[in-house]
């Protein structure tokens, strides 16, 4: 009795003999007929990748070092981003709060005093005439909206202090040859006036025309760039107009430079500009 209640007692369940490892969870086999084939579960994957997609881009959102400035040209809104300036508001204009919002939604923005202060002293440099600090300070376009006026301001980055460019050539230098407008739209847009320099974009008909912060500040810039600019508001009469592909300068009224695209050339300050930006002298004309 004891012997075969023992054996009785001590074997194993039926279904054990069956699945031998079916109390390992982990180790189990798949079920013949699961619920979710692969493909349905990385479609589930990757929907709310998707879903999830904003949030994590917000978590990680570069970090903006920004301060307040006092400039000869006024109080200014400066960031500093990782991959460069980011961005630099009149606070005393409407187009601050644009600049600012864009900031405020693209970037983690902390107080960085000393950043500021750098920025403060290159901005200080320029208006003093050397504008090499400014030049050489990189700049971040990512708060800037659109294509075309990203195009357009990374062009306008290589026009050097002491020369301008007009509003239509600029638009054909970026292919839009009837984008005068759409130019105008994109200075006044600028998030990074003074850095990229929309105050060297002028009207064809030598007028300085307008500025996002004000037209006293354009003409401050540009005086301090080398435009001996007078009450009339139009580029003085030593200017010369430079070909960016011959590298070639002449007077407004050479033959050669009529016949050139308005998309090749700057007008510079004068001939001591055009030099400087290394440029040589046409023979036709011989500008001073």
């Amino acid at each position: 009795m004891t012997h075969r209640n023992f054996h009785r007692a001590s074997a194993p369940p039926a279904d054990s003999a069956a699945h031998p490892r079916s109390m390992l969870a982990d180790d189990a086999p798949a079920p013949p007929g699961d619920a979710l084939a692969q493909a349905e579960i990385d479609a589930m994957l990757h929907a709310a990748h998707r879903r999830m997609a904003p949030a994590l881009a917000r978590i990680r959102r570069p970090l903006a070092r920004a301060g307040v400035i006092d400039s000869p040209l006024g109080r200014l809104l400066v960031a500093e981003g990782p991959r460069g300036l980011l961005a630099v508001a009149f606070l005393d204009t409407p187009g601050a709060d644009p600049t600012v919002a864009a900031l405020r939604a693209n970037c983690d923005v902390v107080a960085d005093a000393e950043a500021a202060a750098r920025i403060a002293r290159e901005i200080d440099l320029l208006l003093a005439g050397d504008s090499a600090a400014v030049a050489n300070h990189p700049v971040d376009l990512s708060l800037v909206e659109s294509g075309f006026r990203r195009r357009a301001l990374a062009h306008l980055r290589r026009v050097p202090a002491g020369a301008v460019v007009t509003y239509q050539g600029l638009a054909e230098a970026i292919g839009a040859l009837s984008g005068q407008r759409a130019i105008g739209n994109a200075m006044a847009a600028n998030p990074l006036p003074i850095y990229v320099p929309c105050h060297r974009v002028i009207r064809s008909d030598g007028a300085i025309g307008n500025y996002g912060g004000g037209v006293d500040r354009k003409l401050s810039l540009l005086r301090a760039e080398g435009f001996a600019i007078g009450r009339d508001r139009r580029l003085p009469a030593q200017t010369v107009l430079g070909h960016r592909r011959t590298r070639i300068f002449c007077r407004p009224g050479c033959a050669a430079a009529r016949r050139a695209l308005r998309a090749r050339c700057m007008i510079f300050a004068d001939a001591a500009h055009a030099r400087g930006a290394g440029m040589r002298p046409c023979k036709l004309c011989r500008p001073a």
